[in-house]
């Protein structure tokens, strides 16, 4: 299979978001809310600030205390809201202890104008509708990998694993509206997998995708997460996936430098707005 380089992907649409800011001489404002000091998030907060000053924009940290109220953290991005200079706000989830049970409150409370993750309930309703202001950036890094690929999001046999409110549902309504046909497998339990021009492979066991799993000449996004003897990798073992023909994006170096990409895509949107 040809492996993705996403780290390429992901520089060319920055360098592209660059080059229209400086035509524009506009400035993305972005505020990243950070709750506690789990080091995950700030690593993945830090990221999106590295990339937010690399499309000429600004990133805000704001570092909140993992005891702060609900009401509180509720009034701060409120506060947010109402800045007129700041055109992103998104909360970096999820959220530590007790608050993790309050999300969508939060999230409800993120203005939809701002709501560049595309994580507010509303925004999230709209998108059956073909409304919404914002798509989450996972499902349109994974929509660029497609249209890179395939030539356009429709007329595919596309198998979504997974059911995530931030990449599987949203990426299966815009699949679905663009006249793909979609089945989604919410997890992986050694089921057979429907033969597949497209595969997104959000959950299953580390590495336990193969050549066994995926039909010939299929596009493959593994979009899984974990830590295998001290590195990361994805849920596809890209070194059992033979001489199979496609194309695989694999983890790392994957779908996740697209993602922040594409979040930047959606905060110049918010931005121009």
């Amino acid at each position: 299979m040809e492996i993705l380089n996403g780290s390429e992907i992901a520089n060319e649409i920055k360098l592209r978001l660059k080059q229209e800011n400086e035509r524009k001489n506009m400035v993305p404002s972005l505020v990243v809310i950070v709750v506690g000091d789990d080091k995950e998030s700030l690593v993945y907060a830090g990221l999106k600030e590295k990339a937010a000053e690399f499309i000429g924009g600004k990133c805000q940290l704001d570092l909140l205390p993992a005891s702060i109220s609900r009401e509180k953290l509720i009034k701060h991005i409120e506060d947010l809201n109402r800045n007129n200079e700041i055109d992103g706000v998104l909360l970096q989830l999820p959220l530590p202890g007790e608050l993790e049970q309050f999300t969508e409150d939060f999230l409800s409370t993120i203005d939809p104008a701002k709501d560049v993750d595309g994580f507010n309930p509303g925004n999230r309703g709209r998108l059956y509708q073909g409304q919404a202001p914002f798509i989450s950036p996972a499902a349109r890094a994974c929509m660029e990998v497609i249209n890179r690929t395939k030539g356009s999001l429709s007329n595919w046999q596309i198998t979504l694993v997974g059911d995530s409110f931030d990449l599987i549902i949203p990426l299966a309504i815009v699949l679905t509206k663009q006249g793909s046909r979609v089945s989604i497998i919410p997890d992986y339990k050694k089921a057979t997998l429907p033969a597949s021009d497209i595969y997104v492979i959000e959950k299953g066991d580390r590495l336990v995708f193969n050549d066994q799993h995926i039909k010939a000449g299929a596009l493959v996004i593994d979009a899984g997460f974990h830590w295998n003897q001290g590195k990361v990798c994805g849920n596809v073992n890209r070194d059992k996936m033979g001489e199979l023909s496609g194309h695989l994006m694999s983890v790392p170096g994957g779908i996740g430098p697209i993602l922040i990409a594409e979040l930047m895509n959606n905060l110049c949107q918010a931005a121009n707005r």
